[in-house]
């Protein structure tokens, strides 16, 4: 098990990026180790570990299929797979929701002849923008809850727009999907354990209470751990450390970065304002992903609320612009490299897109 952890780690792509920007910035500045937010890191543990008892307990595979064996043209199960990667990002995270969903869609794609790039980017978006809504629906979502306090109805008082935009958003994307009739659909039939899924329930109602500071998050780990060591102990080894130690990077990168004078100097310019702060996060997160922007700006901010739009908002966009959408095209590459670039394309294009008309929107009611 240690060796499978270690050679994830030491495979990870964007972690050997992390680490290279992070020994370059070290030259210049110190390292400063209580610029890491150990809490954010310890929730974002504890969201893996159920994540995984999720994936094993094959919760996710069972209501994808039970979905899937119900539609009967090409638009119900493109709508299906997109509602159902909405929902699933607000709890199981738009990660974990897109290397469960795409891989399955890409299977039913090739039994039945479907079309794959459209939905799949459908499934991408469908999965950033759910996220937003919740807590524990991404990464970003943990750091900004957990570093400016915010309380739960505080929270999803601001989260609801994004909802509702991007309800209205996948309907119009779902209508403009091909209208076609089909019919074996039917997938292997999968049974879950009923105490396991009340288990699950449990550990995600006390991870979201110690996100909120009402249970102490050292003891939302204890319990998280004996569950996992009683049921599903092998979930510890599906745990992404390398996300983990990504963020352990971000976090001292970001640090080192807020001590340069020039930098501070600059952000500070572009965060005066609501507006203004959410025009940088927007933009930030499209060249270095929403989840460094969040860490980065939040050290020269005290706007919560434009930022959390800003980034959310900022997933959209390129493809660097949030972990999952890499995600979904490393999927692509794996499965059906061959509609890579059909995909890089049409992602690209409806992307930027959405990611205009919902900036302009937000901007308006600012």
């Amino acid at each position: 098990m240690i060796k499978t952890i270690f050679e994830n780690i030491i495979s990870d792509v964007v972690l050997k990026v992390v680490v290279a920007i992070f020994l370059i910035i070290a030259i210049f500045k110190p390292i400063n180790f209580k610029d890491i937010d150990l809490d954010t890191i310890v929730i974002l543990f504890n969201l893996m570990l159920i994540i995984s008892l999720v994936k094993r307990a094959k919760i996710l595979a069972y209501i994808s299929n039970s979905i899937i064996n119900h539609v009967k043209t090409t638009r119900q199960i493109t709508a299906y797979i997109t509602i159902t990667s909405f929902i699933l990002s607000m709890f199981v995270t738009n990660d974990v929701a897109i290397i469960t969903l795409v891989p399955l869609y890409i299977l039913i794609a090739q039994r039945l002849k479907l079309s794959i790039v459209y939905q799949t980017v459908l499934i991408t978006i469908a999965a950033n923008l759910g996220s937003a809504f919740t807590p524990i629906g991404n990464p970003q979502n943990v750091f900004l809850v957990e570093f400016y306090h915010i309380s739960i109805m505080s929270f999803f008082s601001q989260s609801l727009i994004l909802l509702l935009m991007g309800i209205a958003s996948l309907i119009i994307l779902i209508l403009f999907s091909e209208n076609k009739p089909i019919h074996d659909t039917s997938t292997e039939l999968i049974s879950i354990n009923k105490i396991h899924l009340l288990m699950i329930g449990g550990l995600f109602i006390l991870v979201l209470l110690s996100q909120f500071s009402i249970l102490s998050i050292w003891i939302d780990t204890i319990i998280t751990l004996l569950v996992v060591e009683g049921f599903f102990p092998r979930s510890i080894s599906d745990v992404d450390y390398s996300l983990l130690l990504s963020f352990v990077f971000f976090f001292l990168i970001v640090g080192m970065l807020s001590r340069i004078d020039m930098v501070v100097s600059l952000i500070h310019q572009f965060t005066q304002d609501g507006i203004h702060t959410y025009i940088t996060s927007v933009i930030t997160s499209q060249f270095i992903s929403n989840v460094p922007a969040s860490v980065l700006l939040s050290k020269f901010s005290a706007d919560f609320t434009s930022i959390y739009y800003g980034v959310s908002i900022g997933g959209l966009g390129t493809l660097v612009a949030s972990l999952a959408n890499l995600l979904a095209y490393k999927q692509i590459l794996l499965n059906v490299p061959q509609a890579s670039g059909k995909f890089l394309k049409k992602f690209t294009f409806i992307n930027i897109i959405l990611l205009l008309a919902l900036s302009l929107l937000k901007i308006i009611l600012i």
